[in-house]
């Protein structure tokens, strides 16, 4: 058991955060509909497929790449929705990017469960971060290449650094294929604002709030319950907001009594971006502004390679 501390933790660096962000995040996408984005990047891909030509395209897939993969999540809902709709996908690459191993090996399982990953022309799973994208192995034979490139979950945030939102624009500008090439970006409404205050804040539009206690029960894991404690601080200091709250893994026994095998202290930390300032990086880093996307609960941003 834990000295009552925790380590600290980021929210998947172990097989139980993995699974357990896993789980936080498809609660969120129930009490939110967050899956609202499954329409929107299924309607990107569409139009990616309905406009396919070999001949511009030299013979090569269409490739389709997810920065911050996860799970796969939304590559996984990209299959299922083209093989419901009897559209093929044998001219279809997908690349998905995570810098965590364990949401890649999560990533690969959901590959094997999902039968319409099978019907892909080609999957590859690749250990990164997002601001080296095009020194990757995989990724600089990518340039000009990329006809759809997703960063889902208003995962943005998580380049907290002053110059780590330009650079990596400039990397997805240096991706995408020339004219026909889309970027989709997603920014969580609650992390976009003009006035931001340094004082602490109370409450979330997330969906599933860290200031209320939550049991998530482990699926893969017999008896493990991920038990998620009331968050501790939220503060805005400047464009960053930080959270801090306690996470228990507790194995409940054949008595009915609990175990904590481990306590994680874990801390958020997140940009919350400005609109004049998302526009002005994205004509920064060679990208023009194509349109953007409102839903309730986050913003997308589509763009494509500037002339």
């Amino acid at each position: 058991m834990s000295d009552g501390q925790g380590r600290k933790s980021e929210l998947h660096d172990s097989a139980y955060l993995a699974e357990y962000h896993n789980l936080r995040a498809r609660a969120c996408g129930t009490s939110l509909n967050a899956q609202d984005d499954a329409k929107i990047y299924t309607s990107a891909f569409k139009d990616q497929l309905e406009t396919y030509s070999p001949l511009d395209h030299h013979g090569e897939h269409l490739v389709i790449l997810d920065v911050g993969t996860g799970a796969g999540r939304v590559l996984v809902n990209l299959a299922d929705h083209a093989v419901r709709e009897n559209i093929p996908l044998t001219k279809v690459e997908f690349l998905g990017v995570d810098k965590e191993p364990a949401m890649i090996h999560r990533a690969m399982s959901a590959q094997q469960q999902a039968r319409s990953m099978s019907q892909v022309g080609r999957i590859d799973w690749l250990v990164g971060e997002a601001l080296h994208l095009t020194s990757s192995e995989l990724l600089e034979n990518h340039i000009n290449k990329v006809d759809l490139l997703l960063f889902a979950g208003g995962s943005v945030s998580h380049l907290i650094s002053p110059n780590e939102p330009l650079g990596f624009f400039a990397q997805a500008a240096a991706l995408l294929r020339p004219r026909s090439g889309r970027f989709y970006l997603s920014v969580r409404n609650d992390l976009t604002s003009t006035q931001l205050s340094p004082q602490p804040t109370k409450g979330s539009t997330t969906g599933v709030d860290v200031h209320d206690q939550c049991d998530f029960p482990s699926k893969l894991y017999d008896g493990i319950v991920y038990r998620q404690l009331p968050i501790e601080s939220s503060v805005v200091d400047g464009p960053i907001k930080t959270d801090r709250y306690l996470l228990q893994v507790v194995k409940r026994t054949d008595a009915g009594g609990e175990d904590i095998i481990e306590e994680n202290r874990i801390e958020t930390v997140l940009r919350v971006f400005r609109e004049p300032e998302l526009l002005e990086w994205f004509k920064e880093a060679g990208l023009e502004f194509v349109e953007a996307l409102h839903t309730l609960y986050e913003t997308y941003y589509v763009l494509k390679q500037a002339d």
